[in-house]
Formats: structure tokens, C-alpha cells, sequence
């Protein structure tokens, strides 16, 4: 018998968010400032951080953001804003490199660490102090291969719990990238992120990857992690047992690490870290995703899928397909969900007790964020 995991308090009256809250502008800009302003958020991959002496501009919930790393490997980030008449240091994407960082619009000059090295033409204002005028700086950290920035510097150590370490003895970082790919979709972006953490829709959207007949898919979630897995109903191997008998974390469960695999989604588990990160982690592959919102019904989702060293080309060209495929077919259901969003059309729907707990998930923590 597979282990019972208790209702999260209240999924039996829980109903759907409101039409406007995927597609009003207004509200949008609410949650940008609530949830993507407001604490940790998903940038990237830490091997495509800048080279040392180098810099790159993003975007965080809106927010342009410069992340250096300086002659000797600090990485840093800064608000990317001139502390003179505003400008941006660099445009979005753009990359750079040298002791200096160059303001475009009066040539304000600032070291990679942040400080203002010379305010060309600016005279003999009272009280003046390069000092004063450093870049705004940004807190940042990484946890295995993601990075993290939090623009309001006000959510303390980055802390994800310990459900983040369940994946601990997986080998994310020894696998070589096999996909790099960033596309702007026309969804909110609690779209994605709602159908990420659900199968409820697998057998219906994705029947190529469908095991609902010999597995279940449970979750558990802490903090600001949700952990969906593959639980066989019937297990065969040791693998299939640990996942049948465990729950993520505990003893025994880092030996799914190591564990063999016969196809893709093989041993699976499946992370979502609020508010905008999605993890496929299994023993030889990983597809990290994550989102950063435009507008109220535009997304950008970068996508980054890893596989062990040597893969033979013609497994590495499976798996990367089957994951492209069902990423597509996701892509594909989003945006029609979409458009019921964007004529206002209210579901008020009732969600479902086991397989749409990550739903209530983010829709907790969308609440949460926005009492």
C-alpha cells in the first residue's frame, strides 16, 4: 500500500483564482512588485554568469539588474541604473567587459565593485562625494547550479528548506548542457507555473510520457518548495521501492542518485521553488526552467536541459526531443488556457485534492504574497 500523504489545509473548498489576475494589467503590476520585487527569484545558471572583469544586464520582475563579476571572481549585483540622471549602465542582455563600467549618457565611470570611480563634468556641487554614489547593490547567491537575486535586498540568506535538500546527492552540476533555449510565450505567468506542478493533465496532453497506469504522482511540499515525484505502484527495483516506500529527504533517498534508467522521465522528481523555478531532476538528466514575467499575459521561459558526460548521441537526441516535445504540448495548452484568461472568463473552478495540491500551491503562495 502506498503511503498517505494528509490533504494541505484547505484543498477540499479551494477554488481557482480569478480571470483577471492572469490577464488585468493592473493586478499584474501588483504582483511584480508583491512577489517578484519582494524576495529570491530565478535568474539563471551559474556557468553563464559573467567571465571575471565582465558584466550582464537582466530583468528581475521588470527591475533592470547588472550582475559583475570582478577581477577576482566576486560576483556581484547592482540595480543597473546610473546614480546620476538614471540611465541604464547597459541595455537588457547586453554584455561588457574592462575595470570600468561606463554610464552611456555623461560617462560616469564605475568600478566592478560597484563604487564610482569618476563623475566626468560634474564640477563642484557642495557636498559632493564619489562615495555616496556607488550602484545601488542587489543581493544575489546560488544554490547548486541556479541563481538567485533577491531586488529588495530584504528577504535575508537565501534559505529554500529541506525539501531543496532531497536533490542533494544528485549530480546537477558534473552534467553538460544539451539545450539552451529562451522564448517569449503568450501566457501568464502562473500559467506555466500552475501547469508545472500538476499531472492531472498527462495522460490528456502528454499520452507519450503517460504512466499514470503503474505510477501515481504524489506531493509534498515545505516552505517555498513544492516535490512531486514518480511513485510506482507496483515496484520492481530498488529504485522503484525507494520512491514507493520514501518520502523526499529521507534516509535511502539520496541512492535514487545513483539509480539506473531506461528512458526519459525515468525516476523522476519534480521541483517547484517559488515563485518561478521548475526542476525535472533524475539520475542522468536534469531540465532546469525558469520565467520572467513581461506583461500580464507575456512570458519570457528560459529553458536549460543537462546530461551526464558521454551520453551516446543518439540517447542525448531522445531525450532532448521528448523533453522539447513535451515542453511544446505544454506551451501549446498554456496558451489556450490563456485566452479564456484574457476574455475574462471566470472557471471559479473546484481544484482536485491529490493531483492539483501544487496547484494550490502557487495559489497559496499568490495569496499569501498579496494579503
Amino acid at each position: 500500500m502506498v503511503r498517505a500523504i494528509p490533504d494541505p489545509e484547505g484543498i477540499r473548498t479551494a477554488r481557482t483564482l480569478p480571470a483577471a489576475w492572469y490577464s488585468d494589467p493592473a493586478h499584474h503590476a501588483v504582483e511584480l512588485d508583491r512577489v517578484f520585487r519582494s524576495g529570491w527569484v530565478c535568474v539563471g545558471v551559474t556557468e553563464e554568469l559573467p567571465a571575471p572583469g565582465a558584466w550582464r544586464a537582466i530583468r528581475v520582475g521588470g527591475v533592470p539588474v547588472l550582475i559583475v563579476r570582478d577581477r577576482d571572481g566576486d560576483v556581484r549585483a547592482f540595480l543597473n541604473v546610473c546614480r546620476h540622471r538614471a540611465a541604464p549602465l547597459c541595455d537588457d542582455l547586453e554584455s561588457g567587459d574592462g575595470p570600468l563600467i561606463r554610464c552611456p549618457y555623461h560617462a560616469w565611470l564605475y568600478r566592478l565593485d560597484g563604487s564610482l570611480a569618476r563623475a566626468s563634468g560634474v564640477g563642484e556641487p557642495d557636498g559632493f562625494d564619489l562615495a555616496e554614489h556607488s550602484l545601488t547593490p542587489v543581493a544575489i547567491a546560488t544554490w547548486r547550479r541556479m541563481v538567485f537575486v533577491d531586488v529588495s535586498a530584504g528577504a535575508g540568506e537565501l534559505t529554500l528548506g529541506p525539501l531543496a535538500t532531497a536533490i542533494d546527492a544528485f549530480p546537477i552540476e558534473e552534467l553538460e548542457p544539451a539545450v539552451v533555449e529562451r522564448h517569449e510565450r503568450p501566457f501568464n505567468w502562473k500559467v506555466l507555473l500552475e501547469n508545472y506542478s500538476e499531472n492531472y493533465h498527462t495522460p490528456f496532453v502528454h499520452p507519450e510520457i503517460d504512466t499514470t497506469a503503474t505510477e501515481d504522482y504524489p506531493m509534498v511540499s515545505d516552505g517555498a518548495v513544492l516535490y512531486a515525484w514518480d511513485r510506482p505502484l507496483r515496484p520492481a527495483d530498488e529504485a522503484q521501492r525507494i520512491m514507493h516506500d520514501l518520502l523526499p529527504g529521507e534516509p535511502g533517498w539520496e541512492r535514487l542518485a545513483g539509480a539506473a534508467t531506461s528512458r526519459p522521465y525515468d525516476v523522476g522528481n519534480y521541483l517547484t521553488v517559488w515563485p518561478n523555478l521548475m526542476m525535472n531532476v533524475f539520475p542522468d538528466a536534469v531540465l532546469v526552467m525558469w520565467m520572467e514575467p513581461v506583461t500580464a499575459n507575456v512570458t519570457v521561459v528560459e529553458r536549460r536541459l543537462y546530461l551526464r558526460a558521454g551520453t551516446p548521441d543518439d540517447v542525448a537526441k531522445r531525450i532532448a526531443d521528448t523533453h522539447r516535445l513535451v515542453h511544446q504540448q505544454d506551451v501549446d495548452i498554456c496558451t489556450s488556457v490563456q485566452r479564456s484568461h484574457d476574455a475574462g472568463l471566470d472557471a471559479n473552478g473546484r481544484l482536485a485534492t491529490f493531483e492539483e495540491r501544487g496547484v494550490f500551491f502557487v495559489h497559496q503562495h499568490v495569496r499569501t504574497a498579496l494579503a
